[in-house]
């Protein structure tokens, strides 16, 4: 392996791990080029000296993975396509050897301290980062060794990394839709064809090895709820962000992969953090060159791998009011209103939970919520282009005074069977509800309603649409008196 030095020990001092020497030389040159990062002067980043570098640093001062992340930075930029597998045998095995002891905060006790797991995490962004830009070009050799080391470094990773799993599995899908496309180009050699049945297998480190099925055309590779200890607060999170994922992928233009994002990032918040008498608080602020293309990216260039760049650091900063408002300006920009004004709704709804939220600041003196952003949520519903999604295209009031009651009935199932999302599911089942209560059917109405408020609850509709909670609750209440 060329980096194999980086897995050596440290011998000066007696120190196999070293320490962080942030005020020497070595540092400071690194430090120089990693201030460029994004920067206008990135066109003057000089990769080849900060690969050197930060190569000598993990070598002979200290074992860090903020350093390591440098490094990762700096190769995948600098030639992603030679340098990933390599960076990749490099990453893996520094995990087996360093995972605990490395910095920041070694461990003696075989955990990983939050701020580690924020270092390892950037590195792994890193990773997805090169894949999702340079992926595409990989040959079939360069996919299957992905798989492989992937295979190696998730176990390791996803029982103390938040979300490390679920960018592993977005990078497999990518994976097995080349591999498929590898196969499908090279159908007629028959060799190449048997090795290339071998399936794309990745071990998350929670269950033992499972092969993933490759994507057939009209199948969604959508995660199975019984594969998902539900019972555990970060593997429910998980699973909602996965969906979500997987949703936005599929569709952008569909509400439900925003809204099953922030309910999976916010569902666990129920208090603000500890704020001093200026509402400062210890979260840290997203950075501030990434800050200002965001902004400046969504009014002139405005695409959807923006928006998936923007929700993505939604996900790693859940205070980050503003990014919320981004990706609903994005949204609009790419013409998905419904989109947009779902953004809105939910981020309001979490905003709204919490007396002082908009006091709280992050450390550096910004703003949960900045003004323009607090306007934002603030402004009318009855705005132009809000969802509606209890309004069906079908004027059931009409068809039930015209031609009675089945005909109604009928024409709700019809719609129901031609719904694919949850909440137009469930008001439309309120609709037909209200017409048993007209018809005078009430011990109906009453069993469909329970029905109805028990999916309710299972689906936390109370967390991300109460009103229409509380409209059940109220027909409930009315039914049962009467």
């Amino acid at each position: 392996m060329k980096y194999q030095n980086i897995l050596q020990d440290i011998t000066t001092e007696n120190r196999p791990i070293g320490l962080p020497d942030e005020e020497g030389k070595l540092f400071f040159a690194i430090d120089e080029q990693v201030m460029k990062f994004g920067s206008l002067q990135h066109d003057t980043i000089d990769w080849d000296g900060l690969i050197t570098n930060c190569v000598q640093y993990l070598t002979e001062v200290c074992k860090d993975y903020k350093v390591l992340q440098y490094l990762a930075y700096a190769l995948l930029q600098k030639n992603a396509r030679e340098n990933f597998i390599e960076f990749l045998t490099l990453f893996a095995e520094f995990n087996k050897k360093y995972l605990f002891d490395a910095y920041p905060k070694p461990s003696k006790n075989q955990t990983v301290d939050r701020f580690k797991a924020r270092a390892i995490l950037l590195v792994i962004n890193r990773i997805e980062d090169a894949f999702n830009k340079n992926g595409e070009n990989f040959s079939h050799e360069q996919n299957q060794a992905t798989a492989k080391k992937l295979a190696e470094i998730s176990p390791h990773l996803v029982n103390y990394v938040p979300d490390a799993e679920t960018i592993f599995n977005k990078i497999s899908r990518k994976l097995e839709s080349q591999i498929t496309k590898s196969q499908s180009d090279t159908a007629n050699i028959p060799e190449q064809q048997a090795q290339m049945q071998s399936p794309v297998t990745i071990n998350t480190g929670n269950s033992p090895a499972t092969t993933q099925t490759r994507a057939q055309p009209g199948k969604l590779n959508i995660p199975d709820a019984n594969a998902f200890d539900l019972t555990n607060d970060r593997k429910l999170k998980q699973f909602y962000l996965q969906v979500a994922d997987i949703t936005c992928e599929i569709d952008p233009a569909s509400i439900l992969g925003y809204i099953s994002r922030r309910y999976g990032l916010w569902r666990g918040i129920t208090q603000l953090p500890e704020m001093n008498e200026q509402g400062i608080t210890a979260m840290q602020a997203i950075a501030t060159d990434k800050l200002h293309d965001y902004r400046e990216f969504v009014h002139s260039s405005p695409s959807l791998e923006l928006l998936n760049k923007i929700e993505k650091t939604v996900v790693s900063s859940p205070y980050w009011i503003e990014g919320s408002y981004l990706s609903a300006e994005c949204c609009r920009a790419l013409k998905l209103d419904d989109a947009a004004d779902t953004i809105r709704t939910v981020t309001k709804r979490f905003v709204d939970k919490f007396n002082h939220f908009e006091r709280a600041k992050f450390h550096n003196g910004e703003p949960f919520m900045p003004e323009k952003v607090a306007q934002w949520l603030t402004a009318a519903d009855n705005k132009t282009g809000t969802v509606a999604v209890n309004q069906s295209a079908v004027d059931f009031k009409q068809i039930y005074q015209e031609q009675g009651f089945i005909a109604v009935l009928k024409a709700i199932d019809d719609e129901l069977n031609a719904a694919t999302d949850i909440r137009t599911r469930y008001y439309l089942q309120l609709d037909k509800i209200n017409y048993f209560i007209h018809e005078g059917i009430t011990s109906i109405a009453l069993n469909e309603l329970e029905t109805l408020l028990k999916n309710s609850k299972e689906y936390a509709i109370e967390d991300w649409d109460n009103n229409f909670f509380n409209q059940l609750h109220q027909l409930k209440d009315q039914l049962t008196r009467g």
